[in-house]
């Protein structure tokens, strides 16, 4: 007997739509995956011959496949909004979650452990290679099958795969055509620092008289300074990061920009940041030679290639929202014309900015962290009445939902991060000085950064994914897709902590959309810095920082 098909029938509360699922499957999974992966024996994989070797490589591009496939598969679906999707999703929403299903799931991943911990031999489990992998991949299997009859019946997720018809062709043979360009673009790597090597030769010649390139090594020295122009000095990475902003700039606000000339913005956007970065390793041997080899080195040459690409980025996005040659929704800037962007996003570009102003000029420890503070109270006072139509209201939600995401995030930090101690410039400084620099640290972590973050990444960014003119936004009526998405580009700019992250970005977003009011996301990211902040100066967490 066949299930008939699932009635869109109307659903009390909040119900997650089918991208919505999905979108929390591949966390689920990736998150998973992350944690098994410190089981594996990556050393033992290395040195694996025959079939271990055939296992590891089939890990690698078999996971970079999956990945790519997946994310190939969200943005084709998402471009072309294929009408035969709407009634799935309506369907989607009135299924509840099923727990057995969950249960199933965790169940069937348990194995996976001593399974991972056993792969490539020598410990663990004492059973042939073959067998472990065999039963790996039918233990995964079944908790991946599990996973998805947990957050919606088979039926409906068949008549999903079916409506995207040939996009799974598509996604397909983008995933392949992407795994193989990650294998050719090695062959990429060194020509392009021979490129960026003479360039940078070219640019300093005239300014430094005593300047020497040895292009056998692609070493550029002077009589007190010296640079070699690696493969990751190349300019290539900046590159590839400028191709995946635009590209996604571009798709996300494709309703707003001219085709096929914005496509221009493409090229631009990687000849600028190739550009830079050229300029970036002038700039770096100009300082360790007429100024600090320390600042040049531990300070400058850390922070500048992020410098590059935010001014790069930022100056592409720019420009093509003020051009009516390439944005339809373009604005020319008028004088003393009120910029309600600015106003949320500025509090937080200074609060960075200062950051890669004091690391640059530092010479490894940001000994001038209190810039940060100062940036942002001086964005924030000049902004302070625009955001007088907010509700800053707090209630007893708010510092409970900092303390929920302050455990997940000390959780994360012990399975991602190795213990840390005191920074020993800190710890040479006199105490006073100490503990003026301990407060400035503190008041940024727990004021200027709740709030500069919260007006940008839910303020702005959360509700000007939903719409344009996001002022007009309730934070009440934000969508699923602009949550997500927001708490996705939160996650990520925490660096090794993005999982935790994105929960906390979650979190803080649903606190928002559910109460209206800003005040109860700012307190709960204070609440949440806070504590972090009490466990590095009472309990020596200093990794946290």
């Amino acid at each position: 007997m066949t299930e008939p098909p699932p009635q869109a029938l109307p659903v009390e509360g909040w119900r997650p739509t089918l991208a919505v699922r999905a979108g929390a499957i591949a966390l689920l999974l990736l998150g998973e995956k992350i944690l098994l992966n410190f089981l594996v024996d990556f050393d033992a994989a290395q040195a694996a011959h025959g079939l271990g070797a055939a296992v590891r490589e089939a890990q690698h591009w078999g996971f970079r496949f999956l990945v790519t496939m997946g994310a190939a598969l969200a943005l084709f679906g998402y471009v072309r909004q294929d009408a035969r999707l709407a009634p799935i999703s309506r369907a989607v929403r009135a299924a509840p979650l099923r727990l057995r299903w969950l249960l199933l799931h965790a169940a069937l991943l348990l194995p996976l452990a001593p399974l991972s911990y056993s792969l490539f031999g020598g410990r663990g489990l004492e059973l042939p290679l073959a067998l472990i992998v065999v039963l790996w991949l039918l233990f995964a299997a079944g908790a991946v099958l599990a996973a998805f009859a947990a957050l919606a019946p088979w039926a409906l997720w068949r008549r999903a795969a079916a409506a995207l018809g040939m996009l799974w062709l598509y996604a397909a043979i983008a995933a392949i055509t992407a795994a193989a360009a990650m294998q050719w673009s090695q062959q990429l790597w060194e020509p392009t620092a021979r490129l960026t090597f003479e360039l940078v030769q070219r640019v300093l010649s005239p300014l430094v008289p005593s300047l020497q390139g040895d292009p056998r090594t692609l070493i550029l020295s002077t009589d007190r300074f010296a640079v070699e122009v690696s493969a990751i000095c190349s300019g290539l990475e900046g590159v590839g990061l400028m191709l995946a902003f635009v590209g996604a700039w571009l798709l996300y606000f494709r309703r707003e920009y001219v085709f096929p000339r914005s496509l221009l913005l493409i090229p631009a956007g990687a000849l600028l940041i190739f550009g830079l970065n050229v300029l970036r390793i002038a700039a770096l041997v100009l300082i360790g030679h007429y100024g600090s080899r320390e600042v040049a080195v531990y300070g400058f040459h850390s922070q500048a290639g992020w410098f590059a690409f935010n001014l790069a980025a930022g100056g592409v996005v720019l420009v093509s929202r003020r051009s009516p040659w390439l944005n339809r929704a373009a604005v020319p800037a008028a004088a003393g014309s009120r910029n309600p962007t600015a106003a949320y996003l500025l509090p937080f570009l200074a609060i960075l900015a200062a950051g890669i102003v004091a690391r640059a000029v530092s010479s490894g420890f940001e000994t001038f962290y209190a810039l940060r503070l100062a940036a942002a109270a001086w964005m924030l006072r000049r902004y302070w009445p625009q955001f007088a139509a907010l509700d800053w209201r707090i209630s007893l939600r708010g510092p409970l939902a900092g303390v929920a995401v302050f455990a997940l995030w000390m959780l994360a930090a012990r399975l991602l991060t190795a213990p840390g101690s005191m920074p020993a410039p800190l710890a040479d400084m006199t105490p006073a000085w100490r503990l003026l620099w301990l407060a400035g640290r503190a008041a940024t972590a727990v004021v200027a950064a709740p709030i500069a973050e919260e007006l940008a990444y839910r303020g702005y960014l959360m509700r000007r994914l939903q719409q344009a003119d996001f002022e007009a936004v309730r934070f009440a009526a934000v969508g699923a897709r602009a949550w997500l998405l927001s708490a996705l580009a939160f996650g990520i700019a925490h660096g090794t902590l993005w999982l935790p992250g994105i929960a906390a970005g979650l979190i803080y977003g649903a606190l928002l959309i559910r109460t209206g009011r800003i005040g109860e996301a700012v307190a709960a990211h204070a609440t949440t810095n806070a504590l972090l902040a009490a466990s590095v100066l009472l309990g020596g967490q200093w990794q946290l920082w």
